[in-house]
């Protein structure tokens, strides 16, 4: 652990939207592995305006499973479709002091024992509070990744794409499983407005720009069926991938310009100081 006098705390959000049948069978294994795992971490559904017949689903999943797990709380509900990223970030602004706010996938591709190695990796960490940890489907020596050709060829292009506008020491941008320090959360939570897919690369760009080191974690990862990443949605993303490296760029711009203008000012009073130097000697000559 972190601390020898206390157990590190983790709140894990599960953003969900329609995804009734994905979360039953992801959500049992979970809190069965976190129990086992004797981690201290409360798990939060979040339901970002799913419809009534998947908000049912919820109920009778929540009804049957939080007696027996008391760290799993009570599913957050969104009055409408808001986007993966809005959801996650309700979730962790809703409830709880715990040190880390993490968020994995609802449809399981990133499975029980996996968040549960690599939450206690973080545990056992003593430097966590400087990093952000980011899922990777980059395959390692022990570990596999799942998936059809056309979703990994797409995968590896839109990676290039990212690479290139924003240079981010993360290949993988856009795995459903993140872990980082509460304390950048509540410093820079105003500044996280993406609410759509593209809040991975929003999330990332500005822990590197607050100073969190970025460290992605290889996991195994299963493609899961009943996705949400559709033609259209794989489309919104680039669109949105590029809007936000124009926004990115032109806040860096008037970063500069501030910069500059302190630069600028401050060479003013060092000249005014030489000059006024200058006469109080001039002065005492004569």
């Amino acid at each position: 652990m972190t601390s020898e006098s206390r157990p590190v705390t983790f709140l894990l959000a599960l953003p969900c939207y329609n995804e009734g049948k994905r979360l039953a069978r992801f959500l049992p294994g979970l809190c069965r592995a976190i129990e086992k795992s004797g981690l201290q971490v409360s798990i939060l559904p979040v339901d970002d305006g799913s419809d009534r017949h998947h908000r049912e689903q919820y109920r009778n999943l929540m009804e049957s499973h939080r007696d027996r797990f008391p760290f799993l709380l009570s599913m957050l509900h969104l009055d409408s479709n808001r986007g993966k990223g809005q959801a996650v970030y309700r979730g962790w602004a809703s409830v709880g002091k715990e040190e880390f706010l993490a968020f994995a996938d609802a449809d399981g591709a990133v499975g029980p024992s996996e968040v549960v190695r690599v939450l206690r990796r973080i545990a056992h960490d003593p430097q966590a509070s400087g990093k952000l940890f980011a899922g990777s489907r980059i395959e390692d020596a022990n570990t596999r990744v799942e998936r059809n050709f056309l979703r990994q060829l797409t995968g590896s292009l839109f990676r290039i794409m990212v690479r290139l506008l924003f240079g981010l020491p993360i290949e993988d941008t856009q795995c459903g499983f993140k872990v980082l320090p509460r304390t950048f959360f509540q410093s820079h939570k105003s500044a996280l407005v993406e609410s759509g897919f593209a809040f991975d690369l929003e999330l990332l760009y500005r822990a590197r720009e607050a100073g969190l080191e970025l460290v992605p974690v290889a996991v195994n990862w299963k493609e899961v069926k009943g996705g949400h990443m559709t033609a259209g949605k794989s489309i919104e993303l680039i669109l949105n991938t590029f809007r936000l490296r124009r926004r990115m760029g032109s806040r860096r711009g008037e970063m500069a310009q501030r910069h500059k203008g302190t630069k600028a000012q401050r060479g003013r009073g060092a000249q005014g100081a030489q000059r006024g130097e200058g006469s109080r000697k001039a002065r005492k000559e004569r």
